[in-house]
């Protein structure tokens, strides 16, 4: 019987692949003879195809999310039948994962030149290698996709579930309720104070999983008044943290207070990262420091701003207390909710304007490292360079120091000394507090029993491996 598989879903998967053998130089990148692979329309995929998406992913006129995955690449060239070769500008520690998530995924050329202006459109869709196939995407609502019959790579198994629908749900309790009634075999996003509902339900398990992600308050470095550290730090000091763990956060997150990268990115010298984090600079709740930092800045008598905010219930109750604590410091805030679709495009410089200013005040944001590595936060959220249009450097935080450690670490294969950079690095930027880090999240999941096996495969990285063929349901 054919299965359907609905989960609820608001990133974008779209599984194509390419076969690399290990072991290579991280710069020549070797692929097997791929004759037999093609893309979902049946067309073979070639090596003009693989060149053309990977220096796809290269071109500022695209501003894709992944180009900083590339700030590092000279040139990209065919040096054999089934080879190319990556010239970087400068060593790049983290380079070598860059293919292991979108960055290195193959598009059909002959696909997206024949979509110049719809492709990754719900009216263009997309062309891959994968087992599934883009059949619809009804914006706002759900994208529908399902067993690709020219998958190349049918002697690996064919999968059970056959139609998969990504069901886009931002109300938390219309979500938690399609998934307590059995709409949907797994929710993504398991809202915290709603946890109760998953207890009381006999067919959903919670599956709780650290992440490689944050949640922050992200303020605007490059407008007044948040261009003002003392104006930061005083905000900083205003949030009552521990109440807001023990009353909002629960099991999201762990509370950080300043710390941008979570343990579950301590990978190497993990001893030295853990006695950082024990005694780097916090911003544990103060209203005495933080009216002393308020007086000491350009506007000691308060002012006004917004806070752009999703409509998740946690971001929603973060801005709440935020507001209320604000207050107490003559600081009137004003709550601006938009789109989750909004927020992600604000993050990444949407509405940037000539000077490089972005049009908020304070956004409350998330980032999750792209790669296993502690600077696949430090160097996207930090370094100046990602601040412009289709950067993630949300607080366009500007810092020629923290810049020089972050380039340094990157072109140091020895993992101690690229730990002394990035904790050098560390204490300036937690000393100016760019962004205020309120937690390490963990990600929430809401899986129906009826989902029997492949739900080992979410990790902290399941955004870039979701491997829904290797998942099975009963009846």
């Amino acid at each position: 019987m054919e299965k359907l598989f609905q989960i609820q879903h608001l990133k974008k998967y779209y599984p194509i692949g390419v076969k690399r053998e290990k072991g290579k130089p991280e710069e020549v990148i070797n692929l097997k003879a791929v004759d037999d692979v093609t893309f979902s329309d049946g067309t073979p995929m070639t090596m003009d195809d693989v060149l053309f998406s990977v220096k796809r992913y290269q071109d500022p006129d695209l501003a894709s999310y992944l180009l900083w995955m590339y700030d590092s690449v000279e040139s990209i060239e065919q040096t054999g039948d089934w080879q190319f070769t990556v010239k970087l500008k400068q060593p790049d520690a983290l380079w070598k994962h860059t293919f292991a998530t979108t960055a290195g995924m193959i598009h059909s050329k002959a696909y997206v030149e024949a979509h110049p202006d719809d492709y990754g459109t719900a009216t263009g869709g997309v062309l891959g290698t994968g087992p599934y196939v883009y059949e619809s995407w009804d914006v706002g609502n759900q994208i529908t996709m399902s067993y690709n019959e020219n998958w190349w790579n049918k002697d690996a198994g064919e999968p059970q579930v056959k139609n998969l629908n990504f069901l886009i749900i931002p109300e938390d309790t219309t979500r938690v309720m399609a998934s307590t009634s059995g709409q949907i075999d797994i929710n993504l996003q398991q809202p915290v104070d709603m946890l109760s509902d998953l207890e009381k339900a006999e067919d959903v398990d919670l599956l709780k999983i650290p992440s490689m992600g944050l949640e922050f308050l992200s303020f605007n470095c490059k407008k007044a008044p948040f261009d003002d550290v003392n104006v930061r730090k005083a905000i900083a000091y205003a949030i009552d943290d521990v109440s807001m763990q023990d009353n909002v956060i629960k099991d999201f997150g762990t509370l950080t207070n300043g710390m941008p990268v979570p343990e579950s990115l301590f990978l190497f010298e993990e001893d030295t990262w853990k006695e950082y984090e024990a005694n780097c600079e916090k911003y544990s709740y103060d209203m005495e420091k933080a009216q002393e930092c308020l007086a000491a800045s350009a506007y000691p008598n308060g002012f006004e701003c917004t806070i752009t905010v999703d409509q998740k219930s946690i971001t929603n109750s973060i801005a709440l207390i935020l507001q209320q604590q604000l207050s107490m410091l003559g600081i009137t805030a004003s709550i601006e909710k938009v789109s989750n679709d909004e927020v992600v495009s604000l993050q990444f410089g949407s509405g940037i304007d000539a000077d490089g200013v972005r049009p908020y005040d304070i956004g409350i944001f998330e980032w999750s490292s792209d790669f296993p590595d502690p600077s696949g936060v430090l160097t996207p959220l930090y370094m100046s360079k990602n601040s412009g249009d289709g950067g993630s450097n949300s607080c366009a935080y500007s810092n020629e120091e923290v810049d020089e450690l972050l380039s340094q670490q990157a072109a140091s294969s020895d993992t101690a000394e690229r730990t002394e950079l990035m904790l050098k690095a560390l204490d300036i930027i937690n000393d100016e507090v760019p962004n205020y880090i309120w937690t390490h999240q963990n990600w929430l999941f809401g899986v129906n029993k009826r989902v029997t096996s492949g739900v080992s495969q979410l990790t902290g990285a399941w955004f870039w491996n979701f491997y829904v063929k290797n998942m099975t349901l009963e009846g």
